[in-house]
């Protein structure tokens, strides 16, 4: 294709020093073509010990967690606690654009990371700190993992069932999601820098980002006082929710009057559903439990994929619920070439997500995989920065590297 470009950030030089909450902004940041250099302390990041590891053996270069979020990076070890390490990162912060840090604020300060003291290495430099609760505030030394996030955004509060108690979501939608608010603000400051040559602070906050997830509730509040109660897998319209069939489970919405009738055609138009009442939603989602009986029956006869073919051929939002392996197993998935397959060196053949989004006029990148320890130390030390080997060799034996 005439003026496809290899990367969209090609000759952008990122210093990820995040833990667990920015991980993913750095691989977004690398799979867009960022060298992303991962600095990580001397026996490695708090990512390399968590679950899963290949086999179940706990192993630093065998973390699942850490190689899924962290492929296309080169890898660094640096004590940056250490009298040493300090004028080896001042080197790698005048050589870079932009930095990424998740640490808490009492960390941060006993390292000198915040920005005025970034800045003073670089004005040019785009520093991204990804927090709890922010840089300002009462709440910004509160420590903030991924669930409390999720709970003082207001998410957890409608997540359930209506009669049981609030449930935490899972995975990490806190940590991934404030991940891609830093990406976006770091993809703005860097544009900007193109016309003022100055960098500047991103602060993102995950108690904010889940808020705005949170938006309609809180609208809602605002206008009306009213508090959503929880729902469980309905929907404020009816009938949608999640039904059970042969095979699993599959989600239906029905939220337009045509989608109403072509229910109706689907389900043999049952005398008890014909009364024109029904098309008005705020009706059937009083009278839901009227309506489920009948979708259930329906549902049980298919399996997923006979339903949901059915149904999106009647215009009507349908989708298998899948798991873990129909995902990675679907064709769709397969077709667009969303799932990468690379080899690592210490635990083989690895299949992993791609980018969620494709640039028309961007080339997919190769992915490489995630880092040992301290891969790139020489590439990065000594063929860039210049430092004798014999020098490395005494800076490992100190702890500094």
């Amino acid at each position: 294709m005439a003026g496809v470009f290899e990367t969209v950030l090609e000759g952008i030089r990122v210093l990820d020093l995040t833990e667990e909450r920015g991980l993913y902004a750095g691989k977004l940041l690398a799979d867009l073509g960022a060298d992303v250099i991962k600095v990580e302390p001397p026996k490695g990041c708090k990512a390399r010990q968590m679950m899963p590891f290949k086999d179940d053996i706990p192993n630093p270069e065998s973390s699942l967690y850490f190689i899924s979020l962290n492929s296309n990076k080169r890898s660094i070890t640096l004590n940056l606690h250490s009298l040493s390490g300090r004028p080896i990162f001042n080197q790698l912060v005048q050589r870079a654009d932009v930095l990424i840090e998740d640490f808490d604020p009492p960390v941060r300060k006993s390292l000198d990371l915040d920005y005025p003291a970034i800045r003073k290495l670089s004005q040019r430099m785009i520093v991204a700190s990804l927090s709890g609760f922010g840089e300002t505030g009462p709440y910004s030394s509160y420590k903030a993992p991924d669930i409390v996030s999720f709970a003082m955004g207001g998410l957890m509060y409608i997540s359930g069932a209506p009669d049981k108690p609030p449930v935490v979501a899972p995975c990490e939608q806190a940590y991934h999601s404030t991940s891609i608010i830093a990406v976006f603000g770091i993809l703005t400051a860097l544009f900007q820098r193109l016309s003022t040559n100055e960098g500047q602070f991103v602060d993102a906050s995950a108690h904010e980002t889940m808020a705005t997830m949170n938006e309609e509730v809180i609208m809602r509040y605002s206008l009306a006082r009213e508090i959503k109660g929880r729902y469980g897998s309905q929907h404020t319209s009816a009938p949608a929710r999640i039904y059970p069939c042969k095979d699993g489970y599959v989600h239906l919405v029905v939220l337009r009057p045509y989608h109403w009738r072509s229910l109706l055609e689907v389900l043999g138009n049952p005398e008890i559903l014909m009364d024109e009442a029904w098309y008005d939603p705020r009706f059937r989602r009083l009278n839901v439990d009227m309506i489920d009986p009948l979708i259930t029956e329906f549902a049980l006869k298919y399996t997923r994929a006979e339903i949901t073919q059915l149904l999106q051929a009647k215009g009507l939002p349908c989708t298998p619920v899948n798991t873990p392996a129909d995902f990675a197993n679907d064709i769709h998935i397969k077709e667009r070439g969303f799932i990468t397959e690379f080899e690592h060196p210490a635990i083989g053949r690895q299949r992993d997500l791609g980018v969620p989004f494709k640039l028309s006029e961007m080339a997919n990148r190769q992915q490489r995989p995630a880092p040992l320890l301290g891969q790139h130390n020489r590439e990065i030390y000594s063929d860039e920065l210049g430092y004798p080997l014999m020098e490395l060799a005494k800076f490992k034996d100190e702890g500094t590297i």
